[in-house]
């Protein structure tokens, strides 16, 4: 089971695109995260994964009580057999030597988000007085690189910047990102002629994936790598697929239950509410939910990548079309632009002799199986 926390609804940042609600309402308490803790572990059978998330707002601000949860589910999974593995979300701005500490002594996983170089990363990621934010946080992402075994960026690019993704990238790779997630604002308005841009886009980067891998460089990419160990094992399967609220829970700092992070928002009279953890999941409001699942894409039954492409997730789908079953024409280009990437990849004779490569991609293979 995947679990999101999200601890607060503030935020030191002003991003343009963010999704996490007004801070208008208080930080998760104490109690209402061993709440949590506790029916998450009620929740998940012996000898389970579950997989925990820290997220906001900006999770940091609440630090502290990240401190203080982390033992306790860690104390709490290891009675009952559970497997646990950790991760942080955070804009990078208050990581520190002493964060970057606990999170190493603890062994959390750091994403930070860094949209790319400064000209990129400041357009749309600012503290509320205008200013960019990327004088702060691309030296606290090298310190983080320099200690900690896992560091990963999440990049959100958009209508704005999608021709830059590429520059992003080799930005990235250079000061030694070894996996870089690239993910679309959802929010955005895109153009309903951004196919050839996008498409551009992901095979430089495709180009710059083989190159590194040729030159004895291993990095992840999450636009590539996925669409690679889909085309291995024949396309998505319904275990790899968002289930909306049932291998995935988010909770909101009020204790509120959602099926995703993305779709807390403000926490207020939400129809994707499917619970709370005082009073436990909701079974008439989850079912309303479940029956969002899916898609109604009349194009996507005759395509023949439907397979591989991620036109069932009900969050992209939400902010894209208002719809949780109906996928937007961006993510349609997107997604092809994805595929047609990996193809590239798929075919080069790289891929056919680079071992290197070869054991990345089989990595996904292995860690899958450790899931099931």
């Amino acid at each position: 089971m995947r679990v999101t926390l999200s601890l607060t609804h503030r935020c030191n940042l002003a991003c343009r695109y963010c999704y996490g609600g007004k801070a208008s309402q208080d930080d998760m308490s104490k109690a209402t995260a061993w709440a949590i803790a506790d029916f998450i572990v009620a929740g998940n059978r012996p000898g389970s994964d579950l997989q925990v998330q820290f997220f906001g707002g900006e999770p940091l601000l609440c630090a502290d009580l990240m401190r203080e949860l982390v033992p306790y589910l860690r104390q709490q999974t290891a009675k009952e057999g559970i497997c646990l593995s950790l991760s942080v979300t955070t804009n990078g701005t208050l990581l520190d030597r002493p964060i970057l500490a606990f999170l190493r002594a603890q062994d959390i996983d750091l994403c930070v988000s860094v949209d790319g170089p400064a000209p990129v990363h400041d357009l749309n990621r600012r503290f509320p007085n205008g200013k960019g934010s990327f004088s702060v946080v691309e030296p606290k992402l090298r310190d983080a690189l320099a200690t900690l075994a896992s560091v990963q960026v999440n990049t959100v690019y958009g209508p704005d910047t999608i021709g830059s993704l590429p520059t992003t990238v080799r930005f990235l790779a250079g000061i030694g990102v070894p996996a870089i997630h690239l993910n679309p604002d959802i929010s955005a308005v895109w153009p309903v002629n951004v196919d050839a841009e996008v498409a551009d886009a992901f095979a430089r980067i495709a180009e710059d994936y083989l190159a590194w891998y040729a030159e004895g460089r291993e990095i992840s990419i999450n636009v590539i790598d996925s669409k690679l160990a889909l085309f291995a094992k024949g396309g998505y399967s319904c275990e790899d697929k968002c289930c909306m609220g049932d291998g995935e829970l988010a909770f909101a700092p009020s204790g509120n239950i959602y099926p995703c992070e993305r779709l807390i928002g403000e926490d207020h009279d939400s129809p994707f509410c499917i619970g709370n953890v005082r009073t436990g999941l909701d079974a008439p409001r989850r079912q309303v939910v479940s029956l969002g699942r899916g898609n109604n894409n009349q194009s996507c039954r005759a395509c023949p990548w439907q397979r591989y492409c991620m036109n069932w997730c009900g969050c992209t789908n939400y902010f894209m079309t208002g719809r949780t079953d109906l996928a937007g024409s961006a993510l349609c280009a997107i997604e092809r632009a994805a595929i047609s990437a990996a193809r590239r990849v798929a075919i080069s004779p790289t891929f056919a002799t680079n071992q290197l490569l070869a054991r990345h991609v089989a990595g996904y293979f292995h860690a899958e199986q450790h899931s099931a």
